[in-house]
């Protein structure tokens, strides 16, 4: 499940739909906590291929349209494509991540693997790509999902993406985000 405590907190963000739904927009507490704390701490948020999809079709129903701000800001980037053959070590390739995922999470949502949508099984591969392309340790992956999150874990778990792929749900990143931001005023 998602960590209690994020410490560190990861350098790279991964932005699932259900992050950017459940912050809000502009006029919402979190969405300033959070839009604060990425350009404080300098931290890089990355959007999947397929979150992309998601936020295009639902954009009449967020207040804020994060493609255009990953099309205007350098701080959020839009990884395309999986590539499924890259792996980080002796980690399994994001390709096994993403397929083994999709089937936990069909079983945990009891729906047929087949017509159940591959955005969530997406992050972890991308994530795995992100460690192995980019100077960071640690990629975390913001979500509001409890399935979601319980699928990425189980794979992961005792791989060498343990403790570097990071599942952090909504309230835990706020709640670490506004304690920056207090002692940074103390």
């Amino acid at each position: 499940m998602s960590e209690a405590h994020p410490s560190p907190f990861p350098t790279a963000l991964l932005l699932d739909t259900s992050f950017l739904r459940t912050i809000g927009g502009t006029g919402n507490d979190s969405y300033q906590t959070f839009i604060h704390y990425v350009q404080t701490e300098e931290r890089e948020l990355y959007l999947s291929g397929r979150v992309v999809e998601e936020l295009t079709e639902q954009r009449g129903y967020l207040s804020i349209d994060w493609v255009d701000r990953a099309d205007t800001t350098e701080r959020i980037t839009i990884i395309d494509d999986v590539q499924p053959g890259v792996r980080v070590h002796d980690g399994p390739r994001a390709g096994q991540v993403m397929d083994q995922v999709h089937e936990r999470l069909a079983t945990f949502e009891q729906t047929d693997p087949d017509t159940l949508r591959k955005t969530d099984s997406e992050l972890p591969a991308v994530a795995v790509m992100l460690l192995g392309s980019t100077p960071h340790e640690f990629i975390g992956i913001l979500m509001d999902d409890r399935n979601a999150e319980r699928a990425i874990t189980g794979v992961i778990k005792n791989t060498y993406y343990e403790g570097r792929i990071r599942i952090i749900d909504i309230w835990t990143a706020v709640e670490h985000m506004e304690s920056q931001e207090n002692r940074s005023y103390q």
